[in-house]
């Protein structure tokens, strides 16, 4: 009984809950480190929501914490929570990262942000938990629960962590949903280049510069495409009877100045169509 009154408490007076369903026993556990009076917190949360279903897609609260070592003992309340949790956790680790290891990240909501739950010299421990069903009833989201703590003098420094995302195989499908998305927008990017805004085809010499400029704001798979284009325009270009020297001249210039831009030329896929665009235009 004292253990549900105590988990209702946590619910109604913490700032931001760890979850309402969290794993009883490493909630409680991170939550003596929290409250504890000679403990130093920094806090920082992070909460997303579905802006339709207003239902949470992303979590991270993060508890930067200070202890005197003699309140060491709650540091290792939390190993121990961790190790009376285990059994219901999908994925554990724990260990010592070395000062040269990288750090390990973990996603928060669809995984186009992640943190770090562990840092150089620390000992760390983590558990990934499935979201519960009365939460996520389609089994998509998960939780981390993860610990960092290392001694400095007098104290012990760590970081108390909890963050709520997709599963790894939701994230892969999220990711997957948007390149499909990108590539319909390089689609309709590249087919809108060879229309003006009045509807009728625009020139050869204004679709090569409007190619050249788009690649000003893209990524480097949409660069490669625009440049594509602009090297089968070139190819056609006995099909612009309209062309001019003067318009071979100055889409040559611009060329040679984009291949000697940074931004450009560590692409080598577009520096080769480009090249070749110039051995067009000759």
């Amino acid at each position: 009984m004292k253990t549900i009154v105590h988990w209702l408490i946590n619910i109604l007076f913490v700032t931001i809950p760890m979850m309402a369903t969290a794993q009883t026993n490493i909630q409680a556990a991170f939550d003596a480190i929290i409250k504890c009076p000679e403990a130093q917190i920094v806090e920082s949360h992070n909460l997303d929501k579905d802006p339709i279903t207003n239902t949470k897609s992303g979590q991270c609260d993060i508890y930067r914490f200070v202890l005197p070592v003699r309140k060491f003992n709650l540091i290792k309340n939390v190993i121990s929570a961790f190790d009376a949790d285990r059994h219901l956790a999908y994925s554990f680790n724990s260990g010592k990262t070395t000062p040269t290891e990288a750090q390990m990240q973990v996603a928060v909501g669809d995984g186009q942000t992640s943190v770090p739950i562990n840092r150089p010299g620390c000992e760390y421990i983590d558990a990934l938990f499935l979201a519960p069903q009365s939460e996520d009833p389609e089994g998509k989201f998960r939780y981390v629960y993860a610990m960092n703590y290392k001694k400095e003098g007098n104290t012990f420094e760590g970081q108390l962590i909890v963050t709520y995302a997709l599963t790894l195989s939701y994230r892969q499908k999220a990711y997957q949903e948007r390149q499909q998305l990108d590539q319909l927008r390089q689609l309709r990017t590249i087919n809108s280049l060879s229309q003006s805004s009045d509807g009728f085809s625009q020139s050869w010499f204004d679709t090569m510069i409007s190619c050249l400029q788009g690649m000003e704001s893209v990524g480097a798979r949409t660069q490669v495409a625009l440049a594509t284009k602009a090297y089968n325009l070139v190819k056609e270009i006995k099909e612009f009877p309209e062309v001019t020297k003067q318009d071979k001249v100055a889409i040559t210039e611009i060329i040679k100045e984009m291949l000697s831009n940074k931004e450009y030329n560590s692409n080598t896929i577009l520096v080769k169509i480009l090249n070749q665009c110039l051995i067009g235009l000759k």
